[in-house]
């Protein structure tokens, strides 16, 4: 199973190594290089979905690889917007269904 970095995103995070995810980063920061807690917050997210791609995307086994509590891995994947793709695709349905219906009360 892939996990999106950002909703929205079809690059699964941990198919990149950690210089193209920096390199990603800081284009999308203007060239801007990374601070500590930005590279440690990356870092981490790129972890967490290597993870979760060892383990099929079973979270409870994720977290166990991790050394973290299953919540605490839950905490993580929405503090840096880990989706699984899967996910992130029925999102955009339902949000694209609401505009296609409110467009359609519109007269």
């Amino acid at each position: 199973m892939a996990y999106a970095h950002r909703p929205n995103s079809e690059v699964a995070i941990e198919s990149l190594s950690l210089a193209e995810l920096e390199a990603r980063t800081r284009r999308a920061n203007a060239g801007r290089p990374l601070s500590l807690r930005e590279w440690v917050a990356l870092a981490e997210a790129w972890r967490i979905a290597q993870a979760l791609r060892e383990t099929s995307g079973n979270r409870s086994a994720a977290s166990r690889l991790l050394g973290i509590g299953r919540r605490t891995l839950y905490a993580k994947m929405d503090k840096h917007g880990l989706n699984p793709i899967w996910l992130t695709h029925a999102s955009e349905k339902e949000q694209n269904g609401a505009e296609h219906e409110s467009a359609a009360h519109i007269d």
